[in-house]
């Protein structure tokens, strides 16, 4: 297989984030082989202690973003830590900034300062809300990203927290992938400068289905919200859940046909019919448990598979930071 493991090998990375979007950048590039530098101020990132935490008294998900790094302790409000910033930039080729906008000018580390420092140096920078937004300047979590984004109302209502981190996730993502386009563009121009994104724009990408649906008014016909029986969660007799999506005919006549209901089949996108459908389907499932379920499923090839817990589901494949791709020889 092709080895992406030493992909940023001699990149030099400094890191100053907290919590979650920018650790997560700076550990994508550390899995290509990047050497990333966290600058911790005094008393450590608050995601080293946020509960719940383990038996070495951190959150688990700390120690799966930060643990190929270098974790260096640093009050940057002090001359002396400073002029040690100042040092590693100088040799860095990237900056992640995940600090809230005007943070680093504050501390005397303006764009202009960064630059003057090292002409070549990429600094991205993870905010809340894009420029011009009108929360740009106001503390926002991942909730309240998914919240502006209108992830959160697409579905059956009322809203409800998902439980995902989306917006911290795929801004991290996002980061990453454009630290990889700021390395080429930089190859280019010989010159660094600043790259943002932020965990709005993260989340109204991951929610792009339903605004174009929105924005051509169709919105009430979106058929991946989970209005469509053939498409939508169903709880079974021991209280789990099985996720049907069948959106393709020959799928659902396939799940019709196993669960002995082929006159269903003519009424998959009948809107009318929908409720009908989702009742009679709700009542078929809660007949028998998952395991019975699965079972007769288990060669169909119908897109119905089981709702895993996250204990479950970290038992198939472990967990990691690093790209999710596989890479395999040239033919």
């Amino acid at each position: 297989m092709l080895d992406l493991s030493q992909t940023l090998h001699g990149i030099s990375v400094i890191e100053i984030a907290n919590y979650i979007p920018g650790p997560l950048c700076g550990a994508l590039l550390a899995g290509l082989g990047a050497r990333v530098v966290k600058i911790e101020r005094p008393g450590g990132d608050p995601m080293r202690t946020l509960p719940p935490v383990d038996q070495t008294g951190e959150h688990p998900l700390f120690a799966l973003l930060n643990g190929a790094k270098h974790c260096q302790t640093l009050d940057l409000r002090q001359p002396d830590a400073l002029a040690v910033l100042h040092d590693l930039v100088r040799v860095a080729d990237i900056l992640i900034d995940g600090l809230r906008p005007g943070a680093l000018d504050r501390l005397g580390l303006s764009d202009e300062v960064l630059l003057q420092l090292n002409p070549s140096l990429l600094i991205v920078s993870i905010r809340g809300a894009p420029i011009g937004h009108t929360h740009r300047a106001a503390a926002l979590h991942d909730l309240n990203a998914q919240a502006l984004s209108g992830m959160l109302t697409v579905g059956e209502q009322p809203p409800r927290v998902l439980g995902v981190h989306a917006a911290d996730m795929v801004s991290g993502l996002m980061a990453a992938s454009a630290v990889l386009a700021g390395l080429l563009a930089r190859q280019h121009s010989g010159r660094g400068g600043r790259i943002e994104t932020s965990m709005l724009a993260a989340a109204r990408w991951l929610n792009t289905p339903a605004l174009a649906l929105a924005y051509a008014g169709l919105a009430a016909l979106d058929t991946l919200n989970g209005s469509l029986a053939c498409y939508r969660l169903y709880q079974t007799a021991d209280g789990r859940w099985l996720a049907v999506a069948a959106l393709e005919t020959h799928f659902w006549e396939r799940m019709c046909a196993a669960i002995d209901r082929p006159d269903l089949i003519p009424l998959q996108y009948n809107r009318p019919a929908q409720r009908m459908l989702i009742e009679t389907l709700a009542a078929t499932f809660r007949q028998r448990s998952l395991a019975a379920w699965m079972d007769t499923f288990a060669n169909l090839d119908a897109c119905i598979s089981p709702v895993l817990t996250p204990a479950e589901a970290g038992q198939e494949g472990g967990l990691s930071v690093t790209l999710a791709v596989e890479t395999l020889p040239r033919d």
